[in-house]
């Protein structure tokens, strides 16, 4: 006679200073030892480049999500500078985009360079942003007054507009005689001055140059006449509340007074100050300002752009850096170019596989209630692991939800088809996660080819910022017969007299699984039962469970009562059946550690017959 039984179970799952230009023209060679602003220009790797052309290709590794492409650097125009540029890095890999110097030809005036920096993604699964600075590299120099003219071209890829911004232009410090006293030098009042203020503001500002005649003047206090040694403030003599040069450094305008000579940065209604994210429109035009490049960290950035042309020429009249007129002299001046990317969408991705470490069904035994674990195909680390591993294969027909957390309300949905051997991919837009810090996915499956899961069927994934990626999220199943837990029942007729521990009645009568014959009323039945866990998890909350035979009930002649002895009395659950009554034998909870058995035993009456009082031998 055998009673039936099941085990409530619950499986436990374990489942990235060079003085450019000065009053005395004292040159220092530039160092290379530090980096300068603006950072995250990306990595740039130069396969190739040419000084003597201005050019340069090779490969890049974006800033922020780490897209990659190919690009080209190539000089379109050179006016006023040395034919040769210097590009740096020249070969080889170097972080923070490419830097390019060029340096002053003083035989020519009206200086102006112009280079197109283009980009070849290798996906269109980022969206590429072009960022222009003013030095990646160099420690030392410092820039003038120049306007900068910027085009650009849409990256075709990827279906959206390209766009020029400010995504940066903090206060910075002006550089004291790189413009002489342009943008030092304050009104006082209508006769004097004051020149050498230490003055911090946006390097980037709107281009007035064309605007009511106000075009950029340089001068030297210093130079003007009436105003002697190093005064402050200074006394320029003025003829009819204008101003005369003493020398011939710079060049005046036509009605030289204080207020189109002196643009104050106090004077907001010229040059004003670019804020981030102000756009920039094709062809447009932006005036930067002559700081130490060491301090320069404005960035402009050009999204879903594959190429950018940035025209740079120097526009005061006047020079202090030579004793004669000239228009838009400038010295050696350095420009950057670096990429930096952003993803389009969110990326989830796994495999649903077969979590059998690499048995073949055909070599399952027929009965799936082999407990055999310490040798055959079960004594195998990799089986019902909850881990994906080489030797296992996907699963198809499954469908994976990207879900909130906790309304399990669907984001996105994918099925798995049956030609795909269980790999999934969801992606989705990244604004469509806005707000959210955790999202989950949950697996299901209606087949019934694989019905038992070895992994948690929902996943709960962290949102990291700046990481658009998340891979590896796998869910296990296996076959019926690979099931984790195995229970074997066997079964040993006595005469209920057996006073010391059940499992003693191994040494007096042989536990078998066979069925018992001739099985008389008031004779009694010892059941062993074994829990096998096959698997490389734990089962928790393990509860095991046994209903005694009762009569007319599934085919049953007699009813069978729980007897003395008990075996254990603390393993079995305060609602298990009590002795001398019919009902469930039931197990406390407990957990089954991985590649583990455990044995229950008790004894039960069989018949109608029956004594609480135990009996002795």
């Amino acid at each position: 006679m055998t009673a039936c039984l099941f085990a409530l179970l619950n499986i436990s799952f374990s489942c990235s200073i060079w003085v450019k230009r000065g009053l005395t023209l004292t040159f220092i060679a530039a160092s290379f030892s530090a980096q300068s602003a603006p950072a995250e220009m990306g990595s740039i790797t130069v396969t190739s480049s040419n000084a003597s052309t201005g050019s340069a290709s090779g490969t890049y590794i974006a800033a922020g999500s780490g897209a990659t492409g190919r690009f080209t650097l190539v000089r379109n125009e050179n006016i006023g500078y040395n034919s040769n540029a210097e590009i740096t890095p020249s070969s080889g890999t170097r972080t923070n985009g490419i830097e390019i110097r060029n340096d002053s030809n003083t035989s020519i005036d009206r200086d102006k360079f112009k280079y197109t920096f283009t980009i070849t993604p290798n996906d269109n699964a980022s969206i590429h942003t072009i960022k222009i600075g003013q030095a990646s590299y160099s420690m030392g120099g410092n820039s003038e007054i120049a306007r900068q003219t910027l085009s650009f071209t849409q990256n075709s890829q990827i279906s959206l507009p390209a766009q020029a911004t400010i995504k940066n232009n903090p206060d910075v410090p002006y550089y004291y005689n790189a413009m002489g006293d342009y943008f030092m030098g304050s009104k006082v009042n209508s006769t004097q001055l004051n020149s050498q203020n230490a003055v911090f503001n946006p390097q980037l500002r709107t281009d007035s140059s064309n605007m009511n005649g106000s075009g950029l003047y340089y001068y030297n206090i210093t130079n003007l006449a009436g105003a002697t040694g190093s005064q402050d403030p200074y006394s320029p003599t003025l003829t009819n509340n204008r101003v005369a040069l003493s020398s011939n450094n710079g060049v005046l305008p036509p009605t030289p007074t204080f207020e189109n000579i002196i643009k104050s940065i106090n004077n907001g209604s010229t040059y004003s100050a670019l804020s981030p994210n102000t756009a920039i429109s094709n062809g447009g035009t932006y005036v930067s300002y002559g700081i130490e490049n060491s301090q320069s960290n404005y960035v402009v950035a050009v999204r879903n752009a594959n190429a950018v042309t940035l025209t740079y020429e120097g526009i005061m009249n006047g020079n202090i850096g030579i004793a004669r007129n000239v228009i838009g002299e400038t010295y050696n001046e350095w420009i950057s170019f670096g990429v930096e990317s952003e993803p389009l969408n969110y990326v989830f991705s796994g495999t649903v596989f077969n979590d059998n470490g690499g048995i073949n069904d055909s070599d399952i035994n027929v009965k799936k209630d082999n407990a055999t674990i310490d040798s055959g195909i079960y004594n195998n680390t990799n089986f019902f692991n909850g881990t994906f591993d080489s030797a296992e294969s996907g699963i198809a027909g499954s469908t994976v939800k990207l879900v909130d957390c906790t309304t399990n309300a669907p984001l996105e949905t994918i099925n798995i088809p049956t030609n795909i051997v269980g790999k999934y991919e969801i992606k989705i837009p990244i604004a469509s996660l806005t707000g959210k810090s955790t999202v989950c996915l949950i697996e299901e499956n209606s087949g019934s080819t694989y019905p038992i899961r070895t992994t948690n069927e929902k996943t709960v994934i962290s949102l990291t910022t700046n990481k658009y990626n998340y891979e590896n999220n796998n869910f296990g199943r296996v076959i019926d017969k690979n099931t984790a837990l195995v229970l074997e029942k066997e079964q040993a007729l006595n005469d209920c007299k057996i006073a010391s521990l059940l499992p003693n009645l191994e040494n007096k009568l042989a536990y078998s699984k066979a069925a018992l014959s001739e099985v008389t009323p008031g004779q009694c039945i010892a059941y062993k039962i074994t829990a096998t866990n096959r698997a490389n998890l734990s089962i928790n909350h393990f509860v095991l469970q046994d209903v005694l035979q009762e009569k007319n009930v599934n085919g049953a002649i007699v009813t069978s009562k729980l007897a003395n002895p008990i075996h254990q009395a603390s393993e079995y659950a305060a609602d298990s059946v009590a002795i001398g009554n019919n009902g469930t034998v039931k197990t406390v909870t407990s957990i089954l550690d991985p590649r583990t058995k455990r044995s229950f035993y008790f004894n039960t009456k069989y018949g109608t017959i029956h004594s609480n009082t135990p009996d002795t031998p």
